[in-house]
């Protein structure tokens, strides 16, 4: 009977245990920062930077280098992007087969500046966030992090699992993530804020981003998916929806592209290049169930997404 006991409380005490959690979590926001402008935006006109990809909208999800309150109109600074060298490994968390391409930059006077990333968590908790980084010798040496939930009118860093960085100068990308408390699940007012100290107030130096990546654990199914797509640019379209073995795409331009299909969960279950204006992708290996296919141009960054069935 006392056997029988012990074992009986060891079972609920299992029950009662923490679960580790066995699944990938999902992409909500992606910044790869390939298809970005090629000229400076300086301060006071400095606008956001829109994600590549969000389970939301597009629209939803930008990062903004802005002033912080109270800074002189005149304060002046910039953004631009670069192409980093080979020898700078330029390959961490990149998404969607996504190859090298161009980086962030963030250029000194940063010290008036905050780097801000809107980025709604709605249907999502155990929040985290990454990113690939390096500086310049010249560059600000340490970077601060907060975040607001009521769209930046107040801070905290309450929950972070990191609050600052010392950054070495290296010339080579390190992955920096960063995960929130259960504080910033579900909102649709999340911006986390990174400030820069230690040799930001000059006039040279900067600081590099790329692959920027949003990923949590769904709380009730995520939303819709969306790319971004240029105005003007032709739709695609597919067929037959709902599909068993293949999709024919009907393509906005000839030429190479790349072809991705997401689950419903965001997850990345095929990619191949395609070339031609109609061709077909091989959907027999997939489950039954809700996917999202992206077709991406190699020539021109281009993008759309359609969303067939799996029967």
């Amino acid at each position: 009977m006392k056997k029988q006991l012990l074992t009986l409380l060891f079972g609920i005490f299992a029950m009662m245990a923490p679960q580790s959690k066995t699944s990938a979590q999902t992409l909500i926001h992606y910044w790869s920062f390939n298809n970005l402008f090629d000229t400076a935006m300086i301060t006071p006109n400095i606008v956001g930077i829109h994600a590549d990809f969000s389970i939301h909208d597009t629209s939803l999800a930008k990062i903004l280098y802005a002033k912080l309150p109270g800074v002189s109109a005149a304060y002046s600074t910039y953004i631009d992007t670069v192409t980093p060298v080979a020898s700078d490994s330029d390959i961490y968390n990149a998404q969607f087969s996504d190859t090298a391409g161009l980086a962030l930059r963030v250029r000194n006077p940063s010290d008036s500046m905050g780097l801000l990333f809107y980025i709604p968590t709605i249907h999502y908790h155990n929040i985290s966030l990454a990113f690939e980084m390096e500086r310049t010798t010249s560059g600000a040496a340490v970077e601060t992090y907060d975040y607001s939930i009521d769209s930046g009118v107040t801070f905290t860093t309450a929950g972070l699992s990191m609050t600052y960085d010392s950054i070495p100068v290296t010339h080579i990308f390190r992955l920096i993530n960063v995960s929130f408390s259960d504080a910033v699940a579900n909102s649709s007012k999340l911006v986390f804020r990174i400030q820069y100290s230690n040799g930001s107030n000059g006039t040279s130096g900067n600081h590099r981003y790329d692959n920027v990546t949003v990923m949590g654990d769904s709380i009730t199914g995520p939303l819709n998916v969306t790319m971004n797509q240029p105005l003007g640019e032709p739709v695609y379209t597919l067929h037959p929806n709902p599909t068993s073995d293949n999709v024919i795409i009907d393509a906005a331009a000839d030429g190479e592209k790349m072809v991705t299909i997401i689950n419903e969960m965001g997850q990345t279950v095929y990619t191949a290049t395609a070339t031609g204006l109609h061709f077909a992708v091989n959907t027999s290996s997939l489950s039954q169930g809700s996917y999202y296919i992206s077709v991406r141009e190699n020539a021109t960054g281009s993008a759309g997404t359609l969303k067939f069935i799996k029967q």
